[in-house]
């Protein structure tokens, strides 16, 4: 990230104490040395920062889930702050503290994020695998992927199966769906956004009495330059009268 942000503001960032030279002959000059330092600014780094992990970055999201079931939306905010950072040999830790009490954990190796581990404030739980990668390449040259994902807005509204939630796991398909120069949010203006799109089906048994019930879902993320996650909409649709549709919007009101 420092060689990130050193090249993204040249300008600003540049300070030298230099001599000009202005003598052949060193010797009598008594220049023992002259030192070089040359800047390879088309190197391997990416000059884009989809996943900032600079310790103290806060984020403040407004999630809104809406049932077709009960057509109302529940409405919640969750800060979610960059906590710690650990270089560990070619591997970097960083952890996510989010204000209700959960920790997530990453490991970034040159431009490949995985999840490593979750201490979750809530009973709910995780099945599906707690070490994943979420993001094989930040650069996104790699155009498709695959992540390991569950159910979690699902849930049953008719007796006997209200308040059931099932936690089938599924293969999630991701690709890069499109590119924005500029995208808006809640009236701020991002720039160098990348949309990414996952859709995925699975099913589960509500009931012994019917068949399993089917789930499509759908996933759509927006990834600023420098900022990360500004907007998601994740939908899990089924055809069964007793579960519904459920979809989850989430969008960046703040980020420091």
């Amino acid at each position: 990230n420092t060689i990130n942000n050193f090249l993204n503001n040249k300008k600003e960032n540049w300070a030298a104490i230099t001599k000009p030279i202005n003598t052949t002959n060193f010797k009598k000059a008594n220049v023992e040395y002259i030192q070089f330092w040359l800047l390879d600014d088309f190197g391997e780094y990416d000059s884009n920062d989809f996943f900032p992990s600079i310790v103290g970055l806060k984020w403040v999201y407004s999630i809104v889930i809406k049932s077709s079931y009960t057509v109302k939306s529940d409405n919640k905010r969750i800060m979610i702050t960059n906590h710690s950072k650990e270089k560990k040999g070619k591997i970097t830790e960083l952890s996510k503290l989010y204000s209700d009490g959960s920790l997530y954990s990453y490991e970034i190796e040159k431009n490949r994020i995985t999840r490593s581990s979750v201490i979750l404030a809530f009973s709910d739980g995780i099945d599906e695998p707690i070490k994943k990668i979420i993001y094989p390449d930040t650069t996104f040259k790699q155009k498709e992927w695959t992540v390991r994902e569950q159910l979690f807005l699902v849930r049953g509204f008719q007796p006997p199966l209200r308040n059931a939630k099932p936690r089938s796991q599924f293969d999630m398909k991701y690709k890069i769906s499109n590119r924005y120069k500029n995208y808006e949010v809640k009236n701020f203006i991002y720039n160098d956004c990348i949309e990414i799109e996952g859709s995925g089906t699975t099913n589960f048994i509500g009931d012994t009495r019917s068949g399993p019930i089917e789930v499509k879902i759908n996933n759509v993320e927006i990834l600023c330059d420098g900022v990360g996650l500004v907007k998601q909409i994740r939908s899990e649709k089924t055809d069964a009268s007793a579960f519904g549709n459920m979809t989850l919007s989430k969008s960046l009101l703040s980020f420091e």
